[in-house]
Formats: C-alpha cells, sequence, structure tokens
C-alpha cells in the first residue's frame, strides 16, 4: 500500500486531518496499527465503540428497572388518554356555552335558547320534544345551531329536516285537491244522472 492510501485509510479511519495522519504515520514508520495507536495516545483519534456480552442476564442491572419504567409508561399513557379526554369535554362545553339553538318561522327568530339549555331539556323531556318539533316544523319552523362555531353539516341536516316536512305536507295538501276533485266529480256525476233521470 502507497503512503497516500495509508494516510488516506487513517484520516477515514481515526476522523483525523490529513496533516496528523501523516505525522502518526511517520512517527510509526509508516505502520498502521502503530500510528492508530499513536493517534489515540494523543487524543486526536476517536475510539473504537465497546459492546459488553454477558452470559448471565440478571448481572447487567441496566434491566432491574425494566418493570418500573413499563409501570411508569402505562400510568403516563393513562393521565395522558385522561387529559385527551378531559379537554374533549371542556371542548364540547365550551362549544354548548358558546351556541344557541334557534327556531325561525317565515324569517323571524321565535325561541333562542343556549345549546346546553336545549341538551338537558333534549334529555328531560326527549319523547314530548320529538313531538314539538315533528308538528313545529309542518308549522314551516325552521332550526338552525348560531353563535361562535356555527357548524354548517348540523344546519344542513337540520335545513333537510325542514324540507322533508315541507314535501310531505305538499303531498298531503295535493292528496287533498285530488280527493277533493274526485268528491266534486262524483257529486256532478250524481246531480247529472238525477236530471237525466227527473226528465
Amino acid at each position: 500500500m502507497e503512503n497516500f492510501e495509508k494516510v488516506e485509510k487513517l484520516v477515514e479511519k481515526a476522523n483525523v486531518t490529513y496533516e496528523d495522519a501523516k505525522k502518526a504515520l511517520d512517527q510509526a514508520n509508516g505502520d498502521m496499527l502503530d500510528a492508530m495507536i499513536i493517534l489515540e495516545k494523543q487524543g486526536k483519534a476517536r475510539k473504537p465503540e465497546q459492546s459488553i456480552y454477558r452470559t448471565n442476564p440478571e448481572a447487567d442491572t441496566r434491566y432491574n428497572d425494566v418493570p418500573a419504567v413499563i409501570e411508569n409508561s402505562k400510568k403516563e399513557e393513562a393521565k395522558t388518554a385522561w387529559k385527551k379526554f378531559c379537554d374533549g369535554v371542556k371542548r364540547g362545553f365550551q362549544y354548548t356555552v358558546d351556541n344557541s339553538l334557534c327556531v325561525k318561522r317565515h324569517g323571524e327568530t321565535v325561541l333562542k335558547l343556549p345549546l346546553w339549555i336545549s341538551i338537558i331539556v333534549l334529555l328531560c323531556a326527549w319523547h314530548l320534544l320529538l313531538v314539538v318539533f315533528v308538528i313545529s316544523l309542518f308549522l314551516e319552523c325552521r332550526y338552525s345551531i348560531e353563535g361562535k362555531d356555527n357548524p354548517k353539516e348540523v344546519n344542513d341536516i337540520l335545513n333537510q329536516a325542514t324540507d322533508i316536512a315541507e314535501n310531505v305536507k305538499g303531498s298531503f295538501a295535493e292528496a287533498n285537491v285530488v280527493e277533493e276533485t274526485v268528491e266534486a266529480a262524483t257529486e256532478a256525476a250524481s246531480e247529472v244522472q238525477t236530471e237525466d233521470k227527473a226528465e
């Protein structure tokens, strides 16, 4: 191996400058191993990493704390999960405080309740509230959530419920018109038959 190649290898292995590698090789009379030892003694070369292998794992003290570390990590996970749950409840409550349930009829606000009161009423008297909700839809009332957050998805669902109620109401009105038309036609036919018999 040429002297330049030895210097390059020494620079690569010892992580030193070319100048330090050349000086160490000159002192070691071209011997790579001796040059590496010289650099290590001078504190210029990095020492190789050492690995320790044991045949008796109980003697290795690094593993004594593993159960405690696992227990601590479980406690931290539980704390994190509890904190996330509490933060979610807090955000949910803040949402109900910041927003209101609005009931409008023909563009005029009939009722505006904070969302948290609406939820309490819903939980206490859901069966009565359901009947009132359906009847109010047929009376052309529109529901919406208004306030700081103004959730578009919930309002879209409430608008769809109102549209469905109006369609059902319209189909009932059409059925009544058809029934009235049939009754009127039947009466007219009866009158014509009565007049024919009278003549």
